[in-house]
């Protein structure tokens, strides 16, 4: 079986998230760490689908439990016992379909998703700091998303415990288990968000490179090989060494020469990275999917509840309807974003052809890079169905408020 290896401090970014997937039954291998080479090898196991299955009966049980415990005494409209049922449907759903697509059908993409990335990493060569800030945005990203969703749900369960404290205890104990569909659904959101934000720096980065090529600013180039390090580390110590005076036509030359590798190099990182863009949209777009839907009626279903319970449900509504309303923001913003950076390399191009300085060899890899960049365009989809983007966004919003006046109309 085909081992995994990437490098340590993609690993090192990604190990908060893995363990808190881990638990949940979202991530079926495990990690071994190669401290001499600095790499992590992951590997798969039966043992590491313990959880996986756990979890998954957990979810096929739970779901017809809960349906069967919900009383429509307890429920003062039938409408709300309509949505409220849909909303346990939806997130059960979602949480199989995660598991299941995740951790047993595509159970070893998310780690060749992070094995290209380091592929892409190796190639791009960041400076030590650029590549210690980058982790470290990542990282501050991941930990405050599972710090807030820990809070949030423990105030969550500890509020329902309270609430069906004079119920029987298999109510309470269903009670409880019925917030982890939730905890599970938005994991797969998290994974699926940092992964677009690493995408996402990339092609910043990238494209700090293309605008320093187009202000006439020196970067640092890209190598593939050991080589070619060699020959930037010589050029590095260059103040020390005694260098003989080269003609104009040959230090021209050699810039061209220089330039065009660089734009070759360009094209085959972003090719690499489209190809990891459609990975991901592979990987997570039924996930996805499953979980804007568990989003949406989740939305409903609180603010409707929070309306004709207010004393009562009223605060927990709000705040559970606004904490699905925010992951589901941050998701169309984070590929909103990502893909206005790759897009933005297009027109940067453009720009380094409207110069007009660059020899006929730069010129044809430019065009040719630009043709490649119409061609690939990256996108993010749930599925295929519908883009993920912020017009996304404002137009759900605007159907969660339709359907919230049908809702309050046919009461």
């Amino acid at each position: 079986m085909k081992k995994l290896v990437f490098r340590n401090g993609i690993y090192t970014v990604l190990r908060p998230l893995y363990y808190l997937c881990k638990l949940f039954g979202l991530a079926s291998y495990s990690y071994t760490a190669d401290r001499r080479n600095k790499r992590v090898t992951a590997d798969y196991g039966y043992l590491n689908y313990m959880f996986t299955v756990i979890w998954l009966i957990l979810f096929t049980v739970g779901l017809p439990v809960q349906i069967l415990t919900l009383r429509d005494d307890d429920i003062r409209s039938q409408t709300l016992f309509i949505a409220v049922m849909l909303h346990y449907i939806s997130t059960y759903t979602g949480s199989i379909v995660a598991v299941v697509w995740i951790s047993v059908i595509k159970r070893r993409m998310f780690l060749e998703i992070t094995e290209k990335i380091s592929e892409v990493d190796n190639k791009i060569r960041y400076t030590h700091q650029d590549e210690i800030y980058m982790n470290r945005n990542v990282m501050f990203n991941m930990i405050s998303e599972i710090f807030l969703l820990n809070v949030l749900q423990c105030i969550s369960i500890i509020y329902d415990i309270y609430y069906v404290a004079s119920e029987p205890c298999y109510i309470i104990v269903i009670t409880t288990i019925s917030s982890v569909p939730d905890i599970c659904n938005t994991l797969v959101v998290f994974q699926f968000i940092n992964l677009i934000f690493m995408m996402k720096q990339k092609y910043r980065h990238l494209n700090k490179r293309l605008t320093n090529w187009i202000n006439g600013a020196v970067s640092r180039p890209i190598y593939l090989n050991i080589e070619d390090d060699r020959r930037s580390q010589f050029h590095s110590v260059g103040d020390q060494v005694i260098i003989t005076s080269l003609c104009v036509s040959s230090v021209q030359y050699i810039e061209g020469t220089t330039r065009q590798t660089d734009i070759h190099l360009l094209r085959q990182i972003y090719s690499e990275m489209y190809d990891i863009t459609c990975l991901i949209n592979d990987t997570y777009g039924i996930p996805i999917l499953a979980t804007m839907c568990w989003i949406l009626t989740g939305v409903l279903c609180s603010i409707y509840e929070g309306l004709i319970n207010f004393e009562l449900m009223g605060l927990t509504d709000a705040v559970y309807a606004g904490t699905c309303l925010v992951l589901f923001f941050k998701v169309t913003l984070f590929c909103h974003t990502a893909t206005n950076e790759s897009r933005s390399s297009s027109i940067l191009v453009q720009k380094l052809l409207l110069e007009g300085n660059c020899r006929s060899e730069c010129v044809n890899q430019l065009k040719m890079f630009s043709l490649q960049l119409q061609i690939m365009k990256t996108q993010y989809t749930a599925c295929g169905f519908f883009s993920l983007n912020l017009r996304l966004f404002t137009s759900v919003v605007s159907v969660i408020a339709s359907y919230i006046i049908i809702m309050i109309q046919i009461r």
